[in-house]
């Protein structure tokens, strides 16, 4: 049978029948195999994410068993407790309690369908307590955690982070094994009162092996902390605490066997247990969330894979049917196109492909047709063509809009377009020597006799006209004559004078600033790369214009242009010959100094600074300047700039405005204050910054009035970091926002727990940076504040920081009119250092000032009395509050009290606490008010 299906046979066979039909069975055949192999992995990965699901929900038997452990281990140490202290109370209702909650569990445990022995045993344990009670010498506790693994750690091995897992839950089984079995251990010790060696050494055995349980599981929770990037340094640290508390009762009964002190072991061991579940539920529902999700994404990518190998497949059997299809078509198309070309002598309008396999059997037809008709119709093309070259040449002089002059072979000027006697304005013909100026006439003779040697030339040169010199792209056609006399060559000349005027122009806007007239950035860049690649040693400075939006808007942008105008002439006088200036930004200036040491700073800086006459009116301007050289300090352009932008960085920040040279230790300290911003803006989504609180006391009652709210940042690495290290590199990186809605984010949060609290009364003072207040985003955000929390206003205080000129800018101003009106209260922090107008000051919205602490606790506090008399009569003139800040003695509060002042603010009071320490301060410090009486 095998012989006579040969390949010979099977290809006839094939032959006999239809190829389109057996193609088409055939790819229907396989698509529909492929789809069940694809339903078959379908379900399959289906029944694995509904396993992971419910190997989930079978870890909830853990809540009630967890809780029944609870129980019974409480009751254990408060039985204990009660026989120490001799009080009895009724456990009546505790013991009906557990048994319920006993024969829960019996119910839930009934219906698991966990197959190993822990259940039965289990089970027992559960029906002797309930038989017997506590007395009972029971091996629930055990038991308890043999079931807890042979669940837990069966569907454990689904999880992705089993190892961790597997380590903290075991730890916690075994710790609330041993806290259970440790007090039911100790009850029965203490039935006779007393204690001999051997009981003693039991409990010394049970105290060790307590106490090595609970080392082992915090290294469990510090290597899970590790694996999630989550720090929980203070929950560790208060179980720590516990177990510590419960050691101490155990201590204190082995050194003291007849006064046993078990009087609060019972709350001790609660508290303690009650850490150890929330872990365990915490950890637990970490698993369960896992696999929960795992199982979902598991089910999500098999649809997903289902239908894209769905798609792929019916797609690949669509393609196939077409290409059989294109195939059948393709077999009458030569049929078709010999019947098109029996009509005559021309192409088809049938497309084929090159990739076609017919293409060049169709060529050929075409190729054939193409070749009778070129024959049919040469002699008519040529005559098209010569009529067309006459038309040509004879509107080449009459049409043509470029300049055309004609020459004989020894190059005299024949005859000329009506363009070129238009530019020339004369009939009559002038020679090639009065034509072509003579810085070009010799080039323009070689390309014309080389043209005549028969190559095509072009060139560029000036023709000389009566009005103007012309620049023209001449192209030299030769025209073969045997005539000596006759044309030999033409000249088309074309009129590039506007066109290099506009790129003149061009290079003008691009290289020079339109305002000033001196060079913008991009030619004082090539400028510097000039300097740089010659061996002569300068310097570069730079010059920023500051508060120049102040001035703009105080004397108009009209004056502003006129100034930066006249601080480019005095630059231009100052270095005439000795450097090259150029402005390079809004407001700043820079000026390329060929030599080094021969200018001097502070004398160019008074001259810059000198008064400026604009519209009858003198104004003062100041600048800051910064210096590098080169190539001591930088040998490349952004090198170069890079050095002198962070010297600039520098001078700005000098309030006295000196010139700043930059030295190498100021790159460090840029490259470290860029890692630093880096750091900020992960300790924003790492939830490293945290708040402080501050309070702010009554002088008058000594009640706490509110706090304020201070930033913290706890680098994992660094350790606390300064607000005034990272403030000012999140105000330059705009970073400031982000963290200023943080800070009022957070304070809300805060106001929000105290509520119904006897904190609850408070307001919490928080800081804004200017800058937020320039960009507007953070008006916003407290705008939608106050509609997600009503009344919330009412419970905040925004201060912000007095600086020189920073209520001048009209969009600061705005911005705390807009919060006034939304009805937040608003204070003036640092008061006293920033030379606030007095004019500025009684406009704005504001209804508090604070004193800054230099004045209340700094070196010159004693002589200050009578100013800061002057600062609080005139805040109340203006019906504001004060309140003073930097109190650190008794002594400093009562002075300030005498004096109206009716807040205070210090480490006298309190230093800036977390929220969870200030309430128990405030708490404290009511306590003492009140004794005082």
């Amino acid at each position: 049978m095998l012989r006579r299906l040969s390949p010979v046979s099977i290809v006839e066979a094939f032959r006999k029948r239809s190829y389109y039909k057996t193609f088409t069975w055939m790819v229907v055949i396989i698509g529909f195999l492929a789809l069940f192999i694809a339903t078959q992995q379908l379900l399959k990965n289906l029944e694995d994410g509904y396993q992971l699901k419910r190997s989930s929900d079978k870890m909830d038997i853990f809540n009630q068993l967890n809780k029944v452990e609870r129980d019974l281990t409480k009751e254990y140490y408060l039985t204990l407790s009660e026989t120490t202290t001799k009080m009895k109370s009724s456990h009546e209702d505790s013991w009906k309690n557990i048994q319920t909650e006993i024969q829960t569990l019996k119910k839930q445990l009934e219906k698991t369908d966990t197959t190993g022995p822990a259940k039965k045993e289990l089970l027992s344990e559960m029906e002797d307590i309930t038989s017997k009670g506590l007395q009972a010498d029971h091996q629930f506790f055990r038991k308890a955690t043999s079931y807890k693994n042979e669940v837990l750690f069966n569907q454990l091995y689904l999880s992705k982070e089993t190892e961790t897992y597997y380590s903290l839950f075991s730890n916690l089984f075994l710790i609330e094994e041993e806290l259970g079995r440790t007090g039911q251990f100790l009850l029965d010790e203490n039935e006779d009162r007393q204690l001999d060696s051997i009981e003693l050494l039991r409990i010394r055995q049970a105290r060790q092996e307590l106490e090595m349980r609970h080392n082992r599981l915090i290294q469990s929770l510090y290597a899970k902390m590790e694996a999630d990037g989550d720090s929980r340094p203070r929950e560790i640290s208060v179980m720590n605490n516990q177990i510590n508390a419960y050691l101490r009762i155990i201590d204190a009964t082995i050194n003291q066997p007849d006064n046993q002190q078990y009087g609060t072991i019972d709350s001790v061991s609660a508290r303690y247990q009650t850490s150890i579940s929330r872990v365990f539920d915490e950890g637990i529902r970490d698993v369960q969330a896992e696999m929960t999700d795992q199982g979902t994404s598991v089910i999500r990518n098999a649809w997903f894979a289902f239908v894209s190998a769905c798609s792929v497949i019916l797609l690949l059997i669509w393609l196939t049917l077409s290409l059989l299809r294109a195939f059948r078509k393709d077999l009458h198309i030569l049929q078709e196109e010999a019947d098109f070309f029996a009509e005559g002598p021309r192409q088809s309008r049938y497309h084929v492909p090159k990739q076609n396999d017919f293409y060049p059997v169709v060529e050929a037809f075409r190729t054939m047709t193409t070749i009778i008709s070129g024959l049919l119709d040469y002699n008519d093309k040529k005559t098209v063509e010569i009529k067309q070259k006459k038309a040509e040449i004879e509107s080449l002089f009459s049409q043509n809009t470029n300049p055309i002059v004609a020459l004989s072979s020894d190059f005299q000027l024949l005859s000329g377009n009506d363009r070129f006697k238009q530019l020339a304005q004369s009939s009559e013909l002038m020679t090639i020597e009065e034509l072509i100026h003579p810085a070009d006439l010799n080039r323009v003779r070689r390309a014309l006799n080389r043209a005549i040697e028969g190559f095509s030339q072009t060139i560029r040169c000036q023709m000389i006209f009566k009005e103007d010199i012309r620049n023209m792209f001449v192209n030299i056609i030769h025209v073969p004559t045997k005539n000596e006399g006759g044309t030999a060559l033409y000249l088309t000349c074309h009129d590039e004078t506007d066109q290099l005027k506009r790129e003149e122009r061009i290079t003008q806007l691009a290289l020079f600033d339109v305002l000033t007239g001196l060079l913008n950035r991009n030619g004082f860049e090539q400028k510097m790369e000039e300097a740089l690649a010659a061996p002569q040693p300068g310097e570069l400075v730079t010059i920023g214009v500051r508060q120049f939006r102040r001035i703009n808007d105080i004397y108009g942008h009209s004056a502003g242009d006129q100034i930066l105008k006249e601080v480019s002439t005095r630059l231009r006088r100052h270095f005439i010959g000795t450097g090259s200036a150029a402005r390079i930004g809004g407001d700043e200036f820079a000026v390329m100094i060929f030599q080094q040491d021969i200018v001097n700073y502070r004398d160019l800086k008074s001259i810059i600074e000198r008064p400026y006459r604009i519209d009858g009116e003198n104004i003062d301007v100041a600048i800051s300047m910064s210096m590098v050289r080169y190539p001591d300090d930088a040998v490349a352009v952004t090198s170069l700039l890079s050095s002198v932008d962070i010297a600039m960085q520098h001078a700005k920040r000098e309030e006295t405005g000196e010139p700043v040279w930059f030295e190498s230790w100021m790159s460090e300290e840029y490259r470290e204050s860029v890692v630093l911003e880096s750091e900020l803006r992960e300790a924003i989504n790492r939830n490293e910054l945290q708040l402080f609180y501050q309070p702010q006391v009554n002088l008058e009652t000594k009640q706490v009035d509110g706090c304020e709210a201070l930033l913290r940042w706890f680098h994992p690495e660094r350790g606390l970091i300064s607000p005034a290290v990272f403030i000012p590199i999140a105000e330059r990186s705009m970073l400031i926002e982000e963290i200023g809605m943080w800070v009022v984010q957070e304070s809300v949060r805060q106001v929000r727990a105290w509520e119904g609290t006897p904190l609850g009364s408070l307001r919490v003072s928080a800081n804004l940076s200017v800058k937020e207040l320039v960009s507007g985003r953070i008006v916003e955000f407290l705008e939608e504040v106050r509609g997600r929390h009503p009344g919330i206003e009412q419970r905040m205080e925004l201060e912000i920081t007095e600086s020189f000129g920073v209520f001048s800018d009209t969009r600061v101003f705005d911005a705390l009119q807009k919060l006034n009106h939304l009805g937040y209260r608003l204070a003036i922090d640092d008061f006293g250092t920033g030379y606030s107008s007095l004019s500025y000051l009684s406009r704005l919205p504001i209804q508090r000032l604070k004193i800054d602490r230099s004045f209340i606790s700094g070196t010159d506090a004693c002589s200050n009395a009578p100013l800061i008399e002057t600062i609080i009569q005139l805040a109340h003139t203006l019906k504001y509050d004060v309140v003073a800040e930097g109190i650190e003695q008794a002594e400093q509060g009562e002075n300030l009290r005498k004096l109206n002042c009716e807040y205070g603010q210090g480490f006298y009071y309190s230093r800036p606490i977390p929220a969870d320490e200030f309430k128990i301060w405030f708490n404290r410090y009511q306590d003492q008010i009140k004794q005082s009486g």
